[in-house]
C-alpha cells in the first residue's frame, strides 16, 4: 500500500553539507511517529551527487504494534529533499514494506551509481542488506530498489533485484558447501517504452572444505555464468520474486 506523506515545511532542517542525517531523518520521521519508531542504524541519507541541490533519505520505521511475536516489520519511506533547506520534493511511502525474522535487515544504502535510464533522466538505488541468525547455515542477501524523480514523484522501478547471495551449511569447524552469486547491473543497447534496458550479467560460484588429515582444504568451482536483459514495461522492469525474504514493496 503507499500513502501521500505530508511534506514538511519549508526550513525545518539545514542539511548544509549533510555531515550528520540525524536531524533530518528524525524531522522526517515526525508524521509516522504515533504508529512507527525510527531505526536510527539502519536509516540513512545522502547528498545526490548527480544533483547535489537534492539529497536522498531512506527512512526504516519499525511498526510500534507488529503483526507476529518474533518478527520485525519496516514501514520504508524514500525521500528526495532540498539540501539546502529540507523541503521534501518527492517522497514514496512503503507500508509494511519488509518483515525481519531468522533472517534480519543489516544495513541499508544508496547507490547513487550512474542509472542513466533515458537522456533526461537518472534512477538512483537503494540496497537492502539482509544476514541469517545462524552461524552454521549462513546467508547473506543483497537486494537492489531503483526509483525515478519525475515531475515530484518518486516512481519504483526495479523491484528486490538480488545483486548477491551468499548461503550453505557448514559443521561449524571446516567440512561444508557454499553458493556464492553476484550480479552485475548496466545499461543495455535497446530502449523500450522510453528507457534503456537494464543488462544482468549473473556469475554463480560453488565453494566447499572438506577436511584431509589436519588441513582444512578449500576449492571453488563457476557452476552458472549467464546474462539477461530486463526491458522496461512502461511501469517497471519486471523482475521474478522468490519467497525467501518477505518484501512487500
Amino acid at each position: 500500500m503507499k500513502r501521500v506523506i505530508a511534506v514538511l515545511g519549508l526550513g525545518l532542517v539545514s542539511c548544509t553539507a549533510l555531515a550528520d542525517c540525524q536531524p533530518l531523518l528524525s524531522e522526517l520521521a515526525k508524521p509516522f511517529a504515533a504508529k512507527t519508531t525510527l531505526n536510527t542504524e539502519l536509516s540513512t541519507c545522502k547528498v545526490w551527487p548527480y544533483a547535489p541541490e537534492k539529497t536522498i533519505a531512506v527512512l526504516m520505521l519499525e511498526a510500534k504494534e507488529q503483526a507476529e511475536p518474533d518478527f520485525t516489520d519496516y514501514d520504508v519511506a524514500v525521500y528526495v529533499v532540498d539540501s539546502q533547506s529540507g523541503k521534501v520534493l518527492a517522497s514514496k511511502y512503503h507500508s509494511r514494506a519488509i518483515m525481519d525474522d531468522a533472517i534480519y535487515t543489516s544495513s541499508v544504502s544508496i547507490d547513487t551509481a550512474r542509472y542513466q535510464l533515458s537522456p533526461e533522466l537518472r534512477a538512483f538505488g537503494v540496497r537492502f542488506n539482509h544476514r541469517g541468525s545462524s552461524s552454521v547455515n549462513p546467508i547473506n542477501i543483497e537486494r537492489l530498489n531503483l526509483y525515478t524523480l519525475q515531475e515530484q514523484q518518486l516512481s519504483l522501478v526495479l523491484n528486490n533485484l538480488t545483486m548477491n547471495e551468499y548461503s550453505g551449511e557448514w559443521d561449524g569447524q571446516c567440512a561444508g558447501d557454499f553458493v556464492l552469486t553476484n550480479r552485475a547491473l548496466a545499461l543495455g543497447k535497446q530502449v523500450h517504452n522510453g528507457f534503456q534496458d537494464l543488462q544482468i550479467q549473473t556469475l554463480a560460484t560453488h565453494k566447499g572444505a572438506s577436511k584431509k588429515g589436519a588441513d582444512c582444504v578449500e576449492n571453488s568451482k563457476v557452476v552458472a555464468k549467464t546474462r539477461v536483459e530486463l526491458k522496461f514495461d512502461g511501469k517497471a522492469y519486471p523482475v521474478a520474486q522468490d519467497k525467501l525474504l518477505d518484501h512487500r514493496f
